[in-house]
């Protein structure tokens, strides 16, 4: 791929040109409108929670276990909203806007097609998928008709991503927060309407919680394809670039494959750390775990919001030729991402009774995740970096490395860990919970001096825009 000139255009209203001006003035406005994002979207999961946790607790690990299920599939496919997000970004930064629409026409088609490959996948062998996350007793039957739901509407949180790393890659994140305001005030509505019925709906219980997810991902969807094709934009959407370039879709792949094994291990990890918490510990046990992987949410607040806007501001950097500018973009958003990360995970410490009690008063319940909150927030600082630090890989057209930082966190300590802890030592839940926390701490040092190293020594000449 060959660097073009600019291509101009009469307005240039939306979008951010990241190569300029302060760097922690650019990488703040692209994080605190990501981090609203992902707060509505946290919003989005807790509202599901609470109104589902009114049908059963047993409904509330239903939908986490579903969730988790949906995810793991969808993240097969994830890599390729990455490495197209990753080449739009390069290609923004080196003024080649025309190549930077026709990726993102391309990304659109590529989504789709996952999506149909995953849709095919989870709906034939949704049994064998929700019992090897966690799904039996009395979870099984719930979880199987939201699994059954979403997954069968998958193609929608397909395209929703792809918008999101569309938004992202120009560095208006503002307009993907209200976006996802939007949605969220629609499921607000929605959710309890079609979970309990009313105004002539009948109630359809946990399978109207898919149905109100289903909605406002089409709304949200709709919405985000009429802005960005709008003649306000920086990078349009336009029909005609729904085609793909195998030359293109190469190095796409190049970066999305292992940037979709990154995202696989998370869920992976999850639904084994969820399975070893139910080995000894039961339903109290993994509801406890549905519940302190909800709060983590925070954590994920500035793990998302900057390692979101640290890929932006390197992407664009490193497709502008401007290395020293990319090293600062990462340093500033290691440095506030883990010290925001930190702060709320001491808020979450500090109002952790509160916060249990929207979703259970069960003594036993209560108890394992006061424990969970106490001990894994306090590693939320680490968590951040570590994103950061896989995002800035991929950024950078090498997305391996991220995906070892994984694989560490999750294959390499806390699903061994936490067995030798309950298993041999005869630990309480505890030994889960510390597993966990030292999953976020050691990666995430390792991946410090990893990243640093290779800003140190990259060459500006195997990036794909060079």
């Amino acid at each position: 791929m060959k660097r073009e000139q600019k291509v101009e255009k009469e307005e240039h209203t939306d979008g951010q040109d990241l190569t300029r001006g302060s760097v922690l003035r650019e990488l703040w406005s692209v994080a605190w409108p990501m981090m609203l994002s992902v707060f509505f979207y946290t919003l989005y999961n807790i509202i599901d929670a609470f109104w589902v946790g009114k049908l059963s607790p047993e409904a509330i690990a239903a939908v986490s276990i579903s969730q988790i299920t949906l995810f793991l599939m969808a993240s097969l496919s994830m890599g390729i909203t990455i490495g197209s997000g990753v080449i739009m970004a390069m290609n923004i930064g080196a003024h080649n806007d025309r190549e930077a629409e026709r990726v993102l026409g391309q990304s659109f088609v590529l989504s789709i097609l996952a999506a149909i490959f995953f849709t095919a996948v989870s709906l034939v062998f949704r049994e064998e998928l929700l019992t090897a996350s966690g799904a039996s007793g009395a979870i099984f039957a719930p979880a199987s008709d939201y699994f059954t739901i979403t997954a069968a509407g998958s193609v929608l949180f397909f395209i929703l991503i792809t918008i999101m790393f569309a938004f992202n890659s120009q560095g208006d994140t503002f307009t993907l927060t209200k976006l996802f305001a939007l949605s969220t005030l629609i499921n607000l509505v929605l959710d309890p309407l079609l979970i309990f019925g009313g105004y002539g709906i009948p109630a359809l219980g946990i399978s109207g919680a898919a149905y109100a997810t289903l909605i406002s991902q089409t709304i949200f969807i709709l919405v985000a394809i009429r802005v960005l094709s709008s003649t306000h934009r920086k990078i349009r959407f336009h029909f005609y670039n729904l085609t793909f370039k195998w030359e293109s879709v190469k190095e796409v792949l190049k970066i999305g494959i292992p940037a979709s094994l990154t995202q696989v291990i998370n869920p992976i990890g999850i639904a084994a750390l969820l399975f070893i918490t139910s080995l000894g510990f039961r339903e109290a046990g993994t509801i406890a775990f549905s519940i302190g992987n909800r709060v983590e949410f925070l954590g994920f607040l500035p793990a998302v919001g900057f390692g979101f806007g640290a890929m932006a501001l390197i992407g664009q950097n490193i497709g502008a030729g401007n290395l020293k500018r990319a090293k600062e973009s990462l340093k500033d958003a290691l440095q506030y991402g883990f010290i925001a990360a930190s702060i709320l995970g001491i808020l979450a410490v500090i109002f952790a009774h509160f916060i249990i009690r929207i979703f259970t008063t069960d003594a036993e319940v209560t108890n394992y995740t006061l424990s969970y909150i106490w001990i894994v927030a306090m590693s939320y600082g680490f968590l951040a970096a570590m994103m950061v630090e896989a995002n800035a890989f991929q950024a950078l057209g090498k997305s391996w490395p991220g995906f070892w930082i994984f694989f560490l966190r999750f294959i390499g300590i806390s699903i061994p860990l936490s067995l030798m802890l309950t298993q041999v030592f005869d630990f309480t839940i505890i030994g889960v919970w510390i597993a966990i926390g030292a999953g976020n701490i050691i990666p995430a040092i390792v991946g410090y001096f990893w990243i640093k190293y290779t800003m140190d020594k990259i060459d500006l000449k195997t990036v794909p825009v060079h």
